[in-house]
């Protein structure tokens, strides 16, 4: 793609390399069962071997009504390599992290070994049948929350393989919320391995354990409109009062698929609560707004507020987005954002460099593409 002089960002092609940090597979178990390793292909599958018998669906139920795809991209599954290359030139990115769909919810899987399992087999067959790093295919090693020894080990067997560009940590259900120290030993597998870790909730999770009072909503719309962010919050929350940030330096985190008016929010209100009782985050060195701005990133989707310049372009300022955000799509699900959808806005207000931070140059050097 061409470049740009920092003033002169017109269109997409100005911008350089675009990087999607959250590009969505649509995977299924029947894409997955293949590559369970002993015990679990025997504990899934009948006697007679033609279903999976000892649970049926493992993955818990999402208790949203509507699909994650509704028709607004042109394919409906993302699950071949063939699939993403579609949905590239759909978007126009250079490079992309793909995202699981299906795995976001591995997390509620009521059988923690079971659920370590199936991370196992979900990165076999991304890297067999999804990661392609000439095309600019890269993937998320997605770990079990509910085994975090077990989990590290996995970050340690795959941080040599080529195309795996950060952990995922699927964050919607986990219990105890990551602050807490049994996470440990899979952090300093990730600071090890120089690998960043994706946190992406699943609002059906959510729904199902976090907090009690989403158990009595009775539509998918007000799950939606909360979850991400109020999930979020909570284990940032909780990992910056127990001081994760100070205790693994060289880890970086990413919070995905949550919007962004909440983040400058939340990073005052961190910071004004803990002036008044720094007593209770004994570990912090600084401002939790700077453990925040040195080690934590934000992916853009989705927009909200895209018809409101003013708002959009004052929530970059108040979290020096041009430094924190990257660009995501969340394609294929129903609420994707197209690839101009920020830089319409930002462009009337922020440089060049600034809006290549967004769509790739940040991307390049966190994921180490």
């Amino acid at each position: 793609m061409a470049s740009a002089t920092p003033d002169q960002v017109r269109s997409l092609d100005d911008l350089g390399t675009i990087v999607d940090t959250d590009f969505h597979l649509t995977e299924r178990q029947e894409d997955i069962f293949p590559y369970l390793e002993s015990p679990f292909d025997e504990m899934l599958t009948s006697a007679s071997g033609d279903d999976y018998g000892y649970l049926g669906r493992v993955y818990p139920a999402t208790g949203m009504v509507y699909s994650v795809t509704m028709g607004k991209a042109d394919s409906e599954t993302v699950r071949t390599r063939e699939d993403v290359l579609a949905g590239k030139e759909f978007i126009g990115w250079d490079a992309a992290i793909a995202t699981p769909t299906q795995n976001l919810y591995l997390g509620a899987v009521h059988h923690d070994d079971l659920a370590a399992g199936l991370a196992t087999a979900y990165n076999n067959w991304l890297l067999d049948e999804i990661v392609d790093t000439d095309e600019g295919i890269y993937g998320a090693a997605v770990v079990a929350p509910q085994k975090p020894v077990k989990a590290a080990e996995e970050v340690d067997r795959r941080a040599d393989e080529d195309g795996i560009a950060a952990v995922m940590i699927p964050s919607g259900s986990v219990d105890p919320t990551l602050g807490n120290e049994r996470y440990y030993p899979l952090y300093e597998a990730c600071e090890r391995a120089g690998l960043p870790i994706k946190m992406h909730n699943a609002g059906g999770t959510m729904m199902t354990r976090f907090p009690s009072t989403w158990k009595s909503m009775s539509r998918a719309l007000p799950v939606h409109v909360t979850s991400h962010n109020m999930m979020h919050q909570t284990n940032l929350a909780d990992m910056l009062t127990q001081g994760v940030p100070v205790r693994f330096p060289d880890l970086e985190f990413v919070v995905q698929e949550s919007g962004l008016g909440w983040y400058p929010y939340f990073m005052r209100r961190m910071d004004h609560d803990y002036m008044g009782a720094k007593w209770d985050a004994p570990m912090l060195e600084k401002l939790p707004s700077e453990y925040l701005d040195d080690q934590f990133y934000l992916t853009s989707q989705p927009v909200e507020g895209a018809d409101d310049p003013q708002y959009l372009n004052a929530v970059m300022r108040l979290f020096d987005g041009d430094e924190n955000l990257m660009f995501s799509s969340d394609y294929p699900h129903f609420d994707f954002d197209d690839t101009d959808a920020l830089l319409r806005i930002l462009r009337s207000e922020f440089d060049g460099q600034a809006l290549r931070n967004v769509y790739g140059e940040t991307a390049t050097e966190v994921y180490d593409l």
